[in-house]
């Protein structure tokens, strides 16, 4: 059986949301430990009894806020790059560069809008039940309300990375994980190029041109257990 060669890509907005929520919902987790568990779930996909091995993971993430900014609820003035947030994620960073065949691609993030928005979601805390009324916003938890700023520059690396795998031939087998359809156009240039292109999306619905362009589904999800 001829040999296969996986890169895989993680889109990381997208994969650590799905993966905490299952395996550390209390944010309890030491950033090691998170990463040591993250890791083992990507090469889930590397299939060694049949003759695979591992390229390189590819981690796609943009660095924590670390600007000032006034709490909309507190009016507090926040200093975002000594908050608990922005710390926790920058270890978790550094323990995963330290990862075997781990590589991280940094972008930037755009403030622009200065939308803030929920960290955790739950019954209370919740865009839509607190417009229409349904939720007391004397309830919220300040600390659950951070600035959502856009992430810039992440998906136009994750897909020039995987042109150009696929095109120096380093890899034949491509792992996305991630659920954005914005991928399309390097989905179809890895097929083109004759590797094999397998999703990850944790279990969501892949919405648009995407499903058509892969060459199957895989996740672990259902393997995920929680710390």
């Amino acid at each position: 059986m001829a040999q296969r060669t996986v890169a895989i890509f993680v889109d990381a907005g997208f994969f650590i949301r799905n993966f905490t929520n299952i395996a550390d919902p209390d944010m309890s987790a030491e950033p090691q430990q998170l990463a040591k568990a993250m890791w083992h779930y990507w090469i889930k996909h590397v299939d060694r009894k049949n003759n695979e091995e591992l390229y390189r993971i590819y981690f796609y993430d943009c660095p924590p806020l670390s600007h000032k900014a006034h709490h909309p609820i507190t009016n507090q003035l926040i200093d975002f790059s000594k908050s608990n947030i922005t710390q926790y994620k920058n270890a978790l960073h550094e323990v995963l560069l330290h990862q075997p065949y781990v590589a991280c691609r940094v972008g930037h993030l755009s403030l622009t809008d200065n939308e803030w928005g929920f960290i955790r979601k739950d019954k209370t805390h919740n865009f839509n039940k607190l417009i229409r009324g349904d939720v007391d916003p004397k309830e919220i938890n300040p600390d659950n309300v951070s600035l959502r700023p856009r992430q810039k520059g992440v998906d136009m690396k994750l897909g020039i990375d995987i042109a150009s795998v696929v095109l120096k031939k380093l890899a034949n087998k491509i792992v996305l994980i991630s659920g954005d359809s914005d991928f399309v156009p390097a989905a179809k240039l890895a097929r083109i190029e004759g590797a094999h292109f397998i999703l990850d999306a944790m279990g969501r619905t892949v919405k648009g041109d995407l499903s058509e362009h892969i060459d199957g589904l895989k996740t672990f999800k259902n393997k995920i257990t929680k710390f």
